[in-house]
């Protein structure tokens, strides 16, 4: 083709792209999605779509060496072809994103510290842009979570899916990663080549399994190697489950919008915050509280009013079970002329934003609306502390030792200032002296809550 006929072709071709190089490539027809890769032995996708992009994740992460580090591997996969792509969190670049073909791309988190963190619950976003559709900047946000599958064996174990970061005091960092196994056994062994878990009992057919984070890597690279549980069963038999332990993409989400503003961080929630607060003096697993990242959130607020609303005056219950030893105690040394009891102790919180400052006369009100059975409280006396050797339960005589209770009461409360309400009352008794005998101690420093109900007597 001479240069006149070059021309004329390029003329007649005004509907078309124009001769000469572009700098955007022609998006080919979209196909069909089924929903599968070959990229993994197992291709469970997750998809996201936002204007004209769709996004979607392979949800099984694979380990490679890249750079002489072994790197957590995610794929993702666009119906435009991208531009450019970048990993960040809040705040800090993170992970890196390649573009690995026209509209695929791949984030790579480094074993240690990022990989960590990530797996820990702390969202990662993906800047993905794209040369075509209308808009072409998009921001992703991905949630990446140990998981089980692949289960092989004895239907009597029972793996849970998920483990998930939790906080709890010990090591290096409070983080471990816990996962279930239920299973009505005697015993339960988790063996592994590499990265097996610290297993313990929680109930009769319940056993739970951590793992530190160096530990929780071994298990999970590779992704290939199955750990293996072995039970013996409450009836002497012996069986086995195998599972593998993966890195999954478990969450995601895309906005054209700001990333900050669309998904801000968290804080403190009330209800965790309170969990927290209302944990005994002592405490060093906080799962029950929350994720570690939402325990985290809360360990260190020092206002608490900066995380919920004021609140009137309530009795929130709290865990006192570490008192038994001094309750018992204390009950010792009855004999047929003279006899004392305490009941269970009681204890609660009061709300960590009040609206205005609790006072020892609405926490007795409280308690007595909770008790059909309390006296009247203007037959009581309100104290301090120095005014509790008015009451048999916290001095030392013959029924029982009271300042061996008192100390034990004081370092689960915290100790310092207390507002008391003490109460004697007697009762009928047949040729014998018996009486009722009460506490309430309110600590306002901890806005911990201590109730005591006990009795003495003696023959005539």
């Amino acid at each position: 083709m001479d240069f006149r006929t070059l021309g004329f072709t390029c003329f007649m071709a005004l509907a078309a792209p124009a001769c000469g190089p572009t700098t955007a490539p022609v998006e080919p027809p979209v196909e069909d999605t089924t929903g599968t890769t070959t990229a993994a032995a197992t291709a469970e996708r997750l998809y996201a779509t936002e204007a004209s992009l769709n996004l979607s994740f392979e949800t099984l992460g694979t380990f490679e060496t890249r750079n002489g580090v072994r790197a957590l591997i995610l794929h993702a996969t666009a119906n435009r072809y991208l531009s450019h792509v970048f990993s960040y969190v809040p705040d800090d670049a993170f992970g890196e994103a390649n573009i690995i073909s026209e509209r695929r791309l791949e984030v790579v988190l480094p074993e240690g510290y990022e990989l960590n963190s990530v797996l820990s619950g702390l969202p990662l976003f993906v800047t993905v842009d794209t040369f075509t559709g209308t808009p072409t900047h998009y921001t992703a946000r991905i949630e990446v979570s140990p998981r089980f599958y692949d289960f092989r064996g004895s239907s009597s174990v029972w793996v849970e899916e998920a483990v998930t970061p939790r906080y709890v005091v010990g090591g290096n960092e409070p983080l471990v990663y816990r996962g279930s196994v239920d299973v009505a056994a005697t015993s339960l062994s988790v063996t592994a080549p590499d990265g097996a878990p610290t297993v313990s009992r929680v109930d009769a057919d319940t056993f739970q399994i951590d793992w530190r984070y160096p530990a929780l890597h071994q298990a999970i690279d590779p992704h290939t190697t199955p750990l293996t549980f072995t039970a013996t069963l409450d009836n002497g038999t012996t069986v086995q489950k195998t599972g593998r332990l993966v890195a999954r993409v478990t969450s995601l989400a895309l906005t054209t919008g700001d990333a900050y503003d669309v998904w801000p961080t968290p804080n403190c929630q009330p209800a965790v915050y309170d969990c927290v607060q209302n944990k005994p003096a002592g405490t060093t697993d906080f799962a029950s509280c929350g994720t570690y990242r939402e325990v985290s959130r809360c360990m260190y607020v020092t206002n608490a009013c900066t995380v919920g609303q004021p609140q009137p005056l309530s009795l929130t219950s709290i865990d006192a079970s570490s008192l038994e030893p001094a309750r018992l105690t204390w009950n010792t040394g009855s004999n047929n002329g003279a006899w004392h009891g305490l009941s269970p102790i009681t204890a609660f919180r009061t709300p960590s934003c009040p609206a205005s400052p609790p006072t020892i006369q609405g926490v007795v009100q409280k308690v007595a609306e909770q008790d059909q059975g309390f006296p009247e409280p203007s037959y009581g006396t309100y104290t301090n502390r120095a005014g509790l050797t008015q009451s048999i339960l916290f001095t030392n005589n013959y029924y029982g030792d009271g300042t061996a209770l008192l100390q034990a009461i004081d370092a689960y409360a915290g100790g310092g200032d207390i507002q008391a309400w003490l109460y004697t009352g007697s009762v009928s008794c047949h040729n014998c002296h018996e009486f009722d005998t009460r506490a309430i101690l309110y600590y306002p420093a901890t806005r911990k809550v201590v109730v005591l109900n006990g009795y003495y007597g003696y023959d005539s």
